[in-house]
């Protein structure tokens, strides 16, 4: 059975099937809104994908959204990033219910991104192969308990990750310097409590001593520190060549996000 027909075959009770053929459809999409909100229709393409998956797109005569946006996850053919890959072949009713399910999450994004001119934190992936990178940084930073302000290093401008990086060597394999303070901002703590902490909080309720930073040498968190960075190092990377490729085949930022790459090159540009 083909993606598409196990796609149709799973359509969910909030989405209606209006027209289909072989390799396309239309639907009316309803889905279940977050925080109480207003139940809205989306009318929504189907179409198969160059890789026999399914490729998701708004109506272009009944749109809500900008016809591509980086931010919000609309690429420039205006199908959607529903999730990494996506657009895949699809195997199985499994498969098929998963992507219908991750397809309402999506449409819950865009509202949220509507109303406040941001993705969902945590609910987003770095573009293209970028996202790679990311969710190896969040493997590292999960047991760390860091994802949060990793999150607000990617996304929300904010943060020691949002700073500027510690230089890394050409191959991008080696953080040089050691010698330099620990980039989280990690310091030493009074004696009799741990040497070093990854933490920059104050030490002891009222402490108002002006804790000395730690190298990054002596920071107890040196190794998963460094393997963000170098990985943080790839993903600005990555997305900065898809940032140059949008712009230079002629697309620009819709206006429609806080935080946009292709409004920040078109203001160096210009």
């Amino acid at each position: 059975m083909s993606s598409f027909d196990l796609i149709l075959k799973n359509t969910p009770n909030w989405a209606t099937v209006d027209t289909s053929r072989s390799d396309f459809a239309r639907i009316s999409a309803s889905p279940p809104l977050e925080g109480g909100k207003p139940q809205t229709t989306f009318r929504l393409e189907l179409r198969i994908s160059a890789s026999g998956g399914i490729k998701a797109f708004e109506q272009s005569d009944c749109r809500q959204w900008p016809g591509f946006c980086l931010e919000r996850h609309i690429n420039s053919d205006g199908s959607f990033c529903v999730f990494y890959r996506s657009e895949n072949r699809i195997e199985d009713d499994e498969q098929a219910t998963l992507w219908w399910s991750h397809l309402c999450s999506y449409i819950n994004n865009q509202v949220f991104a509507d109303r406040f001119k941001v993705w969902p934190q945590g609910a987003g992936l770095s573009h293209g192969e970028a996202a790679v990178e990311q969710v190896a940084m969040e493997m590292l930073a999960e047991p760390l308990g860091w994802k949060e302000e990793l999150w607000q290093g990617m996304f929300r401008r904010s943060g020691w990750l949002a700073e500027k990086l510690p230089r890394v060597s050409k191959d991008k394999a080696i953080v040089l310097n050691s010698r330099s303070p620990c980039p989280r901002g990690c310091t030493r703590k009074h004696k009799g409590l741990r040497k070093h902490s990854c933490v920059s909080l104050e030490c002891i309720p009222g402490c108002r001593k002006e804790h000395k930073p730690i190298l990054r040498a002596e920071c107890p968190h040196r190794e998963p520190i460094e393997q963000i960075i170098l990985h943080e190092h790839r993903r600005q990377m990555i997305e900065a060549d898809i940032v140059q490729d949008l712009y230079r085949d002629g697309h620009r930022c819709c206006q429609s996000m806080k935080h946009c790459p292709l409004r920040g090159l078109q203001e160096k540009q210009s």
